[in-house]
């Protein structure tokens, strides 16, 4: 009888040894598992442990591999202040784990990242996607919905409403386009709006925590006018096209009072008065015309680095029927001579 009830007692401890054994082997292989990762405290992010269905498992893959030596670099980082540095490659981090279903412990550290960096609202965000992903088994998530809670209170709302639709920036980051509504961290910021064509304007704002901020922006603006004014072409035009008359004219009284000092020299009538108006006609056709080449090269080059007004309705202009406009211009000099100069566009 006693017998039997120490090889029964034997037999129990047998299967309670056969039992334990299993489980102090997955937990010990847990903590290897997860032994490389940053531990909980005031100084560095929060990494979760593995979750218990991965507790058991093999060596990790090479993507989760690669994923942790590049955290195990931000940690680094973290642990001497330089959470921008540490974000980096906390992002690197996470982009190296896409699609891998561990994926989600990196979003505790981007959002630790951040709320040292004192954007609340973006460490908001990575938390509340974290504990969308991370598994129930978790045992941080009850102290990171504290952490959620306590951040929240932190934030205010701030409505931007611009006169045209534009860029909104938060002192050195982008928040979105306007019109819009954001949660931002409280305290005093600059809100910066941008737009195409536009002065961007930009406004300091103090926000207050679990206050609603409405910012007004109006935005002139700019001309878009990068070359010279269209006046300047056709004041060039009209300059070449008043020069060439003065030379045509010049020219053809020229013409004129040589033909007659001609007929006056073979009567012996000629003066020297009569050799010097010739003179000066031509030199007065010589010059025009030397200016209207001048104005003419000025138009020119106005064509084309002219900003040209845009048309509202081109192809409604297109659609119309051209009437052909005639220009005349007559030239006459002294003694009968004239000629007619006729142009259509």
């Amino acid at each position: 009888m006693i017998c039997s009830f120490v090889l029964a007692g034997w037999s129990r401890s047998w299967r309670l040894l056969a039992i334990a054994l299993p489980v102090g082997l997955t937990l010990g292989t847990a903590r290897l598992a997860g032994a490389d990762e940053p531990e909980s405290n005031a100084a560095s992010p929060v990494v979760p442990a593995p979750p218990a269905s991965e507790a058991g498992a093999a060596e990790p893959d090479q993507q989760l591999a690669r994923a942790r030596s590049v955290a195990a670099v931000a940690a680094g980082l973290f642990q001497a202040g330089q959470y921008s540095a540490a974000l980096a490659e906390y992002a690197r981090a996470y982009d190296l784990l896409a699609g891998h279903p561990r994926q989600y412990w990196v979003l505790h550290n981007l959002a630790t990242c951040n709320e040292r960096l004192f954007r609340y609202d973006l460490a908001v965000e990575l938390y509340e996607e974290y504990l969308r992903r991370a598994p129930a088994t978790e045992k941080d998530r009850d102290e990171v919905s504290a952490v959620l809670g306590t951040l929240r209170s932190l934030l205010a709302t701030l409505v931007i409403e611009s006169s045209v639709a534009g860029e909104v920036w938060l002192d050195d980051r982008r928040l979105g386009n306007a019109p819009g509504r954001w949660r931002v961290p409280a305290g005093r910021h600059i809100v910066e709006v941008r737009a195409a064509d536009h002065e961007a304007q930009r406004r300091e704002l103090q926000l207050s925590a679990g206050q609603l901020q409405v910012g007004r922006f109006q935005l002139q603006r700019l001309s878009t006018n990068v070359g010279p004014s269209p006046a300047y072409f056709w004041t060039a035009v009209g300059l070449t096209g008043a020069a060439m008359v003065v030379g045509a004219s010049a020219g053809f009284s020229a013409l004129s009072a040589r033909g007659q000092g001609r007929d006056r020299a073979a009567l012996y009538l000629d003066t020297q008065e009569d050799a010097e108006r010739t003179r000066r006609w031509a030199l007065t056709s010589d010059v025009a015309f030397g200016a209207a080449v001048v104005f003419g090269a000025t138009a020119t080059v106005l064509y084309f680095v002219t900003d040209w007004p845009k048309s509202a309705a081109p192809e409604r202009r297109a659609r119309e029927p051209r009437t052909p406009r005639t220009v005349s211009v007559a030239l006459g000099a002294p003694g009968g001579l004239g000629a007619t100069l006729r142009g259509q566009f």
